[in-house]
C-alpha cells in the first residue's frame, strides 16, 4: 500500500502495555530497564527530527512531536524494533495530541496505531518495509469521535491478531443513519 502522509505538526505518544502490574511483580527489572528505554526513546525521538515534549523522567511513558507523520512512523517503527523488555510499547500517532492519547490507549503492548485523519491528510512516506493495514472505523471513548484506524506494519514486527480495546466497531449501518 502506497501511503502519502502528512506535513505538519504530528504527535506520537507512547505507553507500556501493563506497566501497573509490571512495577508490583517485577519493580526492579522495571527500574533497572527504565534509563534504557529513556536513553534509547531519546535518541531515536531526535534521530527522527522530533522533539520529545513530556516524559521519561520517573515513567515508562512519553510524548513527541515531529514535523510530518513520515518521521513520526519511522521513530515508532525503530521504538518497536528496539529491545525494551519488559517494556512493550503502545504508540498512537495523530495529528492532535489527544487523539495520538485515545490510540495509545486502544493500542496493544509492541503496536503503532495512526489516525485515518493523519493518513489522508498530507504527504509523506512510510518507512522502508512498512506497510499500513485498515483496522477499520472505530469508536473511542467519545462516542462523538470515530476515526479510522490504521496499525503500521513490517517484517520485523509480530503480525496481530488481537482485537483492539475499543466500545465497539462503526458498523456500515451506524455510518448511514
Amino acid at each position: 500500500m502506497t501511503v502519502k502522509l502528512p506535513t505538519g505538526a504530528v504527535t506520537l505518544m507512547a505507553g507500556a502495555e501493563g506497566s501497573a502490574r509490571l512495577w508490583q511483580t517485577q519493580p526492579d527489572d522495571m527500574a533497572a530497564a527504565l534509563p534504557w528505554l529513556r536513553t534509547t526513546a531519546v535518541h531515536l525521538i531526535a534521530l527522527n527530527d522530533g522533539i520529545l515534549r513530556s516524559g521519561l523522567d520517573n515513567t515508562e511513558g512519553f510524548v513527541a512531536t515531529f514535523g510530518c507523520a513520515s518521521d513520526a512512523l519511522s521513530c515508532a517503527l525503530a521504538l518497536q524494533l528496539a529491545p525494551t523488555d519488559p517494556f512493550s510499547l503502545c504508540i498512537g500517532v495523530h495529528s492532535v495530541a489527544d487523539g495520538a492519547a485515545k490510540l495509545c490507549d486502544v493500542a496493544h503492548g509492541g503496536q503503532t496505531l495512526i489516525s485515518g485523519t493523519t493518513v489522508s491528510s498530507g504527504f509523506g512516506g512510510l518507512p522502508a518495509g512498512a506497510t499500513l493495514t485498515h483496522l477499520g472505523s472505530h469508536r473511542l471513548d467519545d462516542p462523538q469521535w470515530q476515526e479510522r484506524l490504521f496499525e503500521l506494519r513490517h517484517p520485523g514486527l509480530p503480525k496481530r491478531i488481537q482485537l483492539l480495546d475499543v466500545p465497539q466497531a462503526v458498523l456500515a449501518h451506524d455510518l448511514l443513519n
